[in-house]
């Protein structure tokens, strides 16, 4: 006769439910105890009974990210936003497992790899592609797009306010005494909303304090034509009027105008300030400039993503919703008052 949950607890003499716990691993139980609950179990021949498909009930909560070498230095910045995601489901008894893309990767293969691991919902980090998620959803598979602003009115989504960012970014340059400002952009094709929403961030700021931009002060980087770059900024601070600080699309951009700058004499930021959004580099790293950025908080980013997919796992609610992540001004000496 095979022995019973009922005999192994009275032989270590404790009660039925406490020796459950000792076999699920769930509950606070001494050392003690958990021991004569486990040689009780080996002395009887006991073995905990496994359910018919276990594995079958496990929820997997894909993350797709991009392994792009363009998108290579947002990976430093993607680390605690996915690391904060798997450690909110977890609580919640929720797999992850993160799913390597390419942006032009065809929509058949996403979706034969969230087959493969028996994905039920799926998280995307700054990737959107509008047939995929449709087919998702569709499907009965639950998805948030992160950092992608383009879907917001169609598909869950949480995304960093770029706008109140660049704006906040921008009166702390004013508010230094900076009146003539550079703009510098960088085309992201995946994400044309970045560009536009801090660009219009920067403007309000410039236009609520009376101060016009003409179009020369924006500058475009163009990371396969360098000394395009060098060339538009030679120009610019040549001039009768030279500009005394710069607005950068994000602190990659920021450092790329740093090097250029710097090719060219100039100091940061004793001769113009530098700023950006974003707080994609590693600044732990002693080589990374250290620039004056408003900060997105990734880990908060992940917390808020992961309780949203709860929150559609659980309740399954109708209605598409949106959040926005607010920036944080972090000061590390790029810019100086006038």
């Amino acid at each position: 006769m095979k022995a019973k949950l009922k005999d192994v607890a009275i032989m270590a003499g404790v009660s039925m439910t406490t020796a459950s716990m000792v076999f699920s691993e769930s509950g606070r139980i001494s050392d003690e105890t958990r021991n004569k609950v486990l040689n009780a179990a080996e002395f009887l021949g006991y073995s905990k009974k496994r359910k018919k498909n276990d594995n079958d009930k496990a929820v997997n909560i894909g993350i797709l990210y991009s392994i792009d070498p363009e998108w290579a230095f947002i990976l430093f910045f993607l680390q605690p936003v996915i690391a904060e995601i798997e450690r909110e489901l977890k609580r919640n008894n929720l797999n992850t497992i993160l799913v390597p893309i390419n942006h032009d990767s065809p929509n058949e293969v996403i979706i034969d790899k969230l087959n493969n691991i028996n994905c039920r919902a799926v998280i995307t980090l700054h990737y959107g592609n509008e047939k995929l998620l449709t087919y998702l959803e569709n499907n009965n598979i639950p998805s948030i797009v992160v950092m992608n602003k383009n879907f917001k009115n169609k598909f869950y989504s949480v995304c960093v306010d770029n706008f109140q960012g660049a704006y906040e970014g921008s009166i702390f340059l004013l508010d230094l005494g900076h009146r003539n400002i550079l703009y510098m952009d960088f085309l992201r094709e995946d994400l044309p909303l970045l560009s536009s929403d801090r660009f219009t961030g920067f403007k309000k700021a410039l236009n609520e304090k009376g101060i016009d931009f003409p179009d020369k002060n924006k500058v475009f980087y163009d990371p396969k034509n360098h000394d395009q770059c060098r060339n538009d900024l030679g120009k610019l601070f040549k001039s009768s009027n030279p500009p005394t600080a710069i607005f950068c699309l994000d602190d990659d951009v920021a450092g790329r105008a740093i090097s250029v700058l710097t090719e060219m004499g100039f100091n940061i930021p004793r001769d113009i300030s530098i700023i950006a959004p974003g707080d994609v580099l590693d600044y732990s790293m002693p080589y990374i400039p250290r620039i004056t950025t408003m900060r997105i908080d990734t880990t908060y980013l992940g917390r808020i993503t992961a309780q949203m997919m709860v929150n559609r796992l659980t309740h399954n609610p109708d209605e598409v919703h949106g959040l926005k992540v607010k920036q944080q001004l972090v000061r590390r000496g790029s810019c100086r008052e006038l």
